[in-house]
């Protein structure tokens, strides 16, 4: 369901930002060149400057599919990783609590959760790498067989495969916490202690074999500049009207009733996990699914402990249990799965593509004009077009700003601002960056300006973009 969802979803995941666009570009350089750019490659205004590539596996992956299927094949390899991570989020709620109608439920306000992030991003793989690190943290703590090896390897594809990373190392600390306070009450053996440590330890050293070593671990935390974080709506705390954040707030509100209910059964790791990242989806709404992810299980486990409590809740329940493994139940996704890939793959033969950026949103006719008059010197653009235009004209133009606000920084940022809403000394940051031409949203504020610049010339404009050229 979760895997049609996001499929039906594929045209509304690439209108929201163009961020997939630098993603393929990068992906794309890295598949032709056999190599791995560690500085600046896509702007004029940083150009060599150090960029740490900590998302280029998944960058190769997602190109990977683009060159097989086109944008088609990036939904569909979208859909398929969000598929995997409901269909995983649901065995590991099954497992803790044993009842197969609160994992259902659960597993549906969390996929619900989730769903405010969903884009055809690297993030997809953090989704499904987070909620397996967990499961396996869970082993430890529970003391099930488990090598310690296995979390440095999946760390050492995490690493290179997304910045989440950075948030297995952020459950490893609340599970270790809630190691030490039981060790306090001597409750929690020394053994424990020492697995939770040693693959912290080895995790850590493989997060830094990476093509550029540790700066991956910068470019991660380097984000902390409030003014640009609160100019990207998902780096902005959530707003709590808005419906599509409402499966959170019930799951956060559900979570808060239960830790109460079970205050003095509940394991103190999964109430220091769930405390630090429902305080992280507070700060910023990205990090909702992510709450959504390490809660399920947990609240899945409080309810079924008070629910079996009842004498009627278990009978009740029973009536599910054939729903939660019927013979060859694999038969109906597989199939689905097939029969997706193979319309997919004949629509590309056809040369039909299913899924475009919309041209409403981002400036596809003002791009297909520039293909025919291309045009010299640098470049001003829409920090949200930043990624569509790399993916459409780069390496003959390199952008002002792409999307990756963070590798921009403050400075920079302050003055696209600055130049877009024509405030101030715009004119005398065009000359600092040596701007020859933009294109621009055609009801910006800059873009009206510039039309009453008798400097200026407008070379081309639809209801979308603009583009001007200095005389």
């Amino acid at each position: 369901a979760a895997f049609l969802l996001a499929l039906a979803s594929g045209a509304q995941m690439l209108s929201i930002d163009s961020d997939l666009g630098r993603h393929l570009t990068l992906g794309k350089y890295i598949l032709e060149h056999r190599a791995i750019p560690t500085r600046d490659i896509f702007s004029h205004t940083l150009t060599s400057e150090s960029r740490p590539p900590y998302e280029w596996l998944s960058q190769v992956i997602f190109e990977i599919a683009n060159k097989l299927l086109g944008l088609d094949g990036v939904i569909l390899l979208t859909a398929f990783l969000l598929g995997a991570v409901v269909f995983l989020l649901y065995r590991y709620c099954f497992n803790r609590s044993q009842s197969t109608l609160v994992s259902f439920l659960v597993v549906l306000l969390a996929t619900g959760a989730t769903s405010i992030h969903w884009l055809p991003r690297p993030h997809m793989i953090t989704f499904l790498l987070l909620a397996v690190w967990i499961h396996n943290l869970e082993k430890l703590r529970t003391g099930k067989q488990i090598g310690i090896y296995v979390f440095p390897l999946i760390m050492l594809f995490w690493a290179n495969l997304h910045g989440g990373f950075i948030f297995g190392f952020l459950t490893l600390a609340a599970y270790f916490a809630g190691w030490l306070w039981g060790k306090w009450r001597n409750q929690a053996s020394t053994e424990t202690g020492k697995s939770f440590f040693l693959a912290g330890i080895y995790s850590l050293v493989a997060s830094v074999i990476t093509p550029d070593l540790w700066h991956n671990w910068e470019a991660v935390l380097n984000n902390r500049s409030s003014f640009i974080l609160s100019r990207t709506v998902e780096t902005m705390p959530p707003n709590v009207s808005d419906p599509s954040v409402a499966p959170f707030v019930i799951l956060l509100a559900l979570s808060v009733i239960f830790f109460f209910v079970n205050l003095r059964t509940a394991a103190v790791s999964h109430i220091f996990l769930l405390g630090e990242f429902a305080v992280l989806a507070l700060m910023m709404t990205r990090n909702i699914p992510l709450f959504a992810i390490v809660c399920a299980p947990i609240l899945s486990e409080w309810i079924t402990a008070k629910a079996n409590q009842l004498p009627s809740w278990k009978r009740f329940d029973e009536r599910f249990v054939n729903l939660a493994m019927p013979s060859r139940s694999f038969l109906l996704p597989v199939t689905l799965i097939i029969l997706s890939v193979g319309f997919f793959a004949y629509s590309h033969a056809k040369g039909r593509q299913v899924y475009q950026f919309n041209p409403q949103v981002f400036p596809v006719q003002a791009v297909d004009w520039l293909e025919k008059n291309p045009i010299e010197g640098n470049m001003f653009n829409e920090f949200n077009w930043g990624g569509y235009l790399l993916y459409r004209l780069w390496p003959h133009d390199l952008v002002f700003v792409d999307s990756q606000s963070d590798f921009y920084g403050e400075p920079l940022m302050r003055d696209y601002e600055t130049i877009l809403l024509a405030k101030n000394n715009w004119r005398d940051l065009l000359e600092k960056y040596q701007i020859n031409w933009a294109i621009i949203p055609a009801n910006s504020p800059l873009a009206i300006q510039l039309k009453q610049e008798g400097n200026w010339t407008t070379l081309y404009e639809d209801p979308t973009a603009v583009i001007f050229q200095r005389k």
